[in-house]
């Protein structure tokens, strides 16, 4: 046992003797040229191109992957949104100035009627009677006035007499004026073009002065009435263009413009109210509907737009990192109006320049960046 422990011992020095001897050889290099070719290339030739690797170049950064997009130039609009009522352009109740019985019924309900269209007729009989004996009066007045005219003139006659057949006169023209007003308000007519609700009276029916027969409606163009608060005063004026939505009409948008504003502010809401008119041709928007109004105050054909997920939160603000030189630069910017998908940019970008949309929590200001294709796993 002895033996064997000598011997490792011995095996222990002669090792370190010869790690000592390639470190002396290794590190001069003068000395080195005293040891076998193979020795040399293997002990210092191999070992100062390892040591010299690693002492002049450090293992660099990798690049992280991104995905990038434009900045592009595009159109904003400033807008101001508001709720609404749809109500008609012109509506009336025809409703008849004399008492009497519905003789005749123009319309059928629910259609469509042109200025001027017979819609309703009241008996005129006892009228037309009335018209005959007045018009029999008249001639009688007129007789009378002008025999009584006539005497005056040959001196056979009084002035009194003359004054009374003028007055008769005038008054037998009056009745036949009365008499003819009552007959012609006998036909209703529709004052304008329109559509006929339901009707509330029958042929043969008695009607009342001043009864609800039935209600005439135009509904083109069709108003809107909405508020929006004071506060937007100066940006809603009269001419602006609006678009409406209805709830009952889903995916289509109308047009339309503002062409009354209230001049008194409301003091309870705080409120202005607003009036605008849209066309409405086919007639598919009715009064009463319920509206959400979008006004447009302002338009910026030259706004700067980037993906919506570019932009992130920083310790001033909000920022984006933009593509410069294959290195991702941390620049803050100031938003503004929020599209779909898209932000407005108002400082700190211009147009052409490129800004990562995805990756930005690997990153660093100046970090190296690896543009890649656009993949559904890259997450920021």
């Amino acid at each position: 046992m002895k033996r064997f422990a000598l011997l490792a011992v011995a095996l222990a020095v002669v090792v370190a003797a010869v790690i000592a001897a390639a470190s002396w050889f290794f590190w001069n290099p003068q000395m080195a040229s005293y040891l076998p070719a193979q020795v040399r290339a293997l002990l210092v030739d191999g070992g100062a191109a390892r040591a010299g690797t690693s002492a002049s170049t450090a293992p660099a950064r990798a690049a992280q992957p991104v995905e990038t997009a434009a900045v592009e130039v595009g159109r904003v609009e400033q807008q101001v949104e508001a709720l609404g009522t749809l109500a008609a352009n012109e509506t009336v109740v025809i409703a008849p100035e004399i008492a009497g019985v519905v003789t005749k019924l123009g319309f059928g309900e629910g259609e469509p009627v042109a200025k001027g269209q017979v819609l309703i007729e009241l008996d005129a009989s006892i009228l037309r009677t009335e018209l005959t004996q007045a018009q029999a009066e008249l001639r009688l007045a007129k007789d009378t006035f002008e025999r009584s005219r006539q005497l005056v003139q040959r001196g056979a006659g009084t002035q009194v007499a003359l004054e009374q057949a003028t007055a008769t006169l005038a008054i037998a023209e009056a009745k036949i004026a009365n008499v003819q007003a009552r007959l012609e308000k006998t036909t209703l007519a529709a004052p304008f073009d329109g559509v006929v609700g339901l009707r509330n009276v029958a042929v043969g029916t008695y009607v009342t002065v001043g009864q609800n027969l039935v209600t005439l409606t135009d509904t083109d163009p069709i108003k809107v009435d909405f508020r929006v608060a004071e506060i937007f005063l100066g940006r809603v004026k009269d001419g602006q263009a609006i678009e409406i939505t209805v709830d009952a009409i889903p995916g289509r948008v109308f047009q339309g413009r503002i062409y009354a504003i209230d001049p008194v502010i409301d003091v309870n809401g705080r409120a202005i109210r607003v009036r605008a008119q849209i066309a409405n041709r086919d007639g598919i928007l009715r009064p009463g509907l319920f509206a959400r109004v979008t006004i447009v105050t302002d338009t910026n054909d030259a706004a700067l737009l980037v993906p919506e997920t570019a932009v992130f939160p920083d310790q001033a603000g909000k920022a984006v990192y933009v593509v410069e030189a294959g290195k991702a630069r941390l620049t803050k910017v100031t938003t503004g109006k929020r599209l779909a998908g898209k932000v407005e940019v108002t400082s700190g970008l211009a147009a052409g320049m490129r800004v990562v949309t995805a990756g930005q929590m690997r990153l660093r200001d100046g970090a190296a960046i690896d543009i890649a294709p656009r993949q559904a796993g890259l997450r920021s």
